[in-house]
């Protein structure tokens, strides 16, 4: 199904516009916080680090509250295209650099338990959400990427992963050479994570949907989340939140935003077998999945940018559309989605301690696009942290690390993006006046009475909103695909008439009349 409106003279958009996951799970309807709580931990944030955390500390004994601002496994884990895998590109080679043998040892380890982590509770409970062993694949089209590529597996052989360099895949068009791991896994996130948050409310345990944490504050015996809806008090919290909104520990300066589009076609021939994704831009990622017919649904990925700095986000869509078509027997497009990801200067999540002075907070970010196993691995640390257990991997996961080998000249880079956009965006932004009337869809940001103001028009209303994000000041830009206003700088997302739908900005943009 196509969106009907669109700017005059342009193609719409491919599928409708929602991840087969969302599509095909029914929508939750956990309560708001009505009342203040007391719980020996509170959960931030109802995505797959969150759910996962919250489940193990109860199996521990403890009682949790989740706080999830929208739904739980809706926002960013909702739109993934759920790879469990330990295959994360070309990073092997780059860890045992930065890291040594140890510390990529200790990652590759983590990655391998969080498999087998989601194999192992799917099957205590029970839960029927396409749980597949497959292959996994980095490949390329380009000779000059031979060499990164065969580096990549001589790298993960050395740590014992289920690797084999290989020449061929079951793509339908040819490669130079390509990475595999065998042993790995799909499933469908929202059947999983649903069902494990079902198990987590009772016996003095929550989930609160609907309840927007807006502050923290931590004491020598307790903290204090405060929310639109009131007060939980806990003894250790969490900030699984995907970019902590409480940020002590200057995580917008350490990591850097990015977005990327899928769609979900239907083949006139079976799907290719394996999880595959490129070694290099253009970057392109596939899958297939289960279709609640029982055919099959081919999931074509790419397009990646920083967020707020896409252009012609619904061309990208396009784009993806054109390649499909060109590479696959397609039948029809069905879905289309995008997703945001946090990369770390260093490439390695940040899970522990959320500053070296934090007593009982505890951070869960920058999973780099492998949430999956990464959110995982965040639930198994935290709850080993919480509970007084060692963990052998929570040292190179350590949010507090500096590693200054690689990361430095990429947390430079980063930082004067960021300068950059703070600084231009504020000049050559044209009058209000001096522009013709918006077209259905569009979306700019104009100066009005002295100040940026960021103007759409959807579904044939207008809607004026100050341009400047609530998180660091930063100017948003237009997405015209999602109709909603990112922020350049940090990654915060904001609908057209300004509501928050993505952190850290945890305040609406304010309105204009």
């Amino acid at each position: 199904m196509d969106t009907p409106n669109h700017p005059k003279g342009e193609m719409p958009l491919p599928g409708q516009p929602v991840s087969l996951w969302i599509a095909t799970t029914p929508e939750t309807n956990y309560d708001a916080l009505h009342q203040g709580v007391t719980v020996d931990v509170a959960v931030i944030g109802g995505g797959i680090a969150g759910i996962t955390s919250a489940l193990l500390l109860k199996r521990d004994g403890a009682r949790v509250a989740v706080i999830e601002a929208g739904r739980v496994v809706k926002s960013v884990t909702g739109n993934t295209t759920a790879k469990v895998t330990s295959l994360h590109n070309l990073i092997y080679d780059h860890l045992i650099k930065q890291f040594g043998l140890e510390g990529a040892q200790a990652y590759a380890n983590a990655q391998q338990a969080a498999i087998e982590k989601v194999a192992a509770l799917a099957n205590d409970y029970g839960i029927d959400c396409d749980f597949t062993r497959t292959d996994a694949y980095t490949y390329t089209e380009d000779e000059a990427e031979l060499e990164r590529i065969k580096a990549e597996a001589e790298a993960a052989a050395k740590l014992n992963l289920p690797v084999s360099y290989v020449e061929t895949t079951p793509l339908p068009f040819p490669v130079k050479g390509a990475v595999r791991f065998s042993n790995q896994a799909r499933f469908h996130p929202r059947k999983y994570l649903l069902a494990l948050a079902a198990k987590i409310e009772g016996d003095g345990s929550y989930i609160f949907e609907e309840t927007r944490a807006l502050d923290l504050e931590e004491e020598d015996e307790v903290c204090r989340v405060k929310t639109q809806r009131g007060v939980v008090s806990a003894g250790q919290v969490i900030l699984a939140t995907h970019f902590p909104f409480y940020d002590h520990g200057m995580y917008f300066a350490r990591m850097s935003p990015k977005r990327s589009y899928v769609i979900g076609c239907r083949l006139n021939t079976p799907a290719p077998e394996g999880m595959f994704i490129t070694s290099s831009e253009p970057f392109r990622s596939f899958r297939s999945a289960r279709a609640e017919d029982g055919g099959e649904i081919w999931m074509v990925g790419g397009k990646n940018h920083k967020t707020g700095q896409g252009g012609d986000t619904a061309e990208r869509y396009r784009n993806l559309e054109r390649f499909a078509r060109e590479r696959f027997d397609v039948k029809a497009i069905e879905y289309r989605w995008s997703t945001q990801d946090n990369n770390t200067v260093d490439k390695v999540p940040y899970i522990g301690k959320s500053t070296p002075a934090s007593k009982r907070i505890y951070v869960a970010t920058g999973f780099g696009g492998w949430g999956m196993t990464n959110g995982t691995v965040a639930g198994m640390i935290l709850s080993d942290q919480i509970a007084g257990r060692e963990n052998a991997w929570s040292s190179v996961f350590d949010p507090n690390r500096f590693k200054p080998i690689t990361s430095a000249a990429d947390f430079v880079k980063e930082n004067l993006n960021v300068a950059k956009r703070f600084v231009a965006d504020r000049i050559g932004v044209p009058d209000e006046e001096k522009l013709p009337e918006l077209a259905e869809g569009e979306g700019r940001v104009v100066e009005s009475d002295g100040e940026k103001v960021a103007v759409c028009k959807v579904s044939g209303a207008t809607h004026t909103v100050s341009a400047i994000c609530t998180h660091m000041s930063c100017v948003v830009d237009w997405n015209n695909a999602e109709k909603s206003w990112d922020c350049p700088c940090h990654g915060s997302r904001f609908n057209y008439d300004g509501a928050v739908i993505q952190g850290p900005a945890n305040k609406d943009l304010e309105r204009k009349t």
